[in-house]
């Protein structure tokens, strides 16, 4: 449930802060964030916890990754 909320607040902020017609740093800010969280999660996934746990940490950071994507390509159209 938690991951959901976070997901999806990445994506409505980098949506809110285009229709703001804020700054480009400013908008591509929440992905960026989700991508230094995936690759946190990534190398805790691989490095520290081994096994089925393990597993799970990288599961969560490449879905973490392709949403931290989509919230980049949202907040790098031109502003209308």
């Amino acid at each position: 449930m938690f991951l959901h909320i976070f997901i999806n607040s990445r994506y409505l902020e980098s949506w809110l802060f285009r229709k703001i017609k804020w700054n480009k740093v400013v908008r591509m800010l929440p992905s960026m964030l989700a991508v230094m969280a995936a690759a946190v999660l990534f190398y805790i996934g691989y490095v520290e916890i081994r096994g089925f746990e393990g597993a799970g940490y990288l599961f969560l950071s490449i879905f973490l990754l392709l949403f931290a994507v989509v919230s980049y390509i949202v907040a790098k159209k031109p502003v209308q």
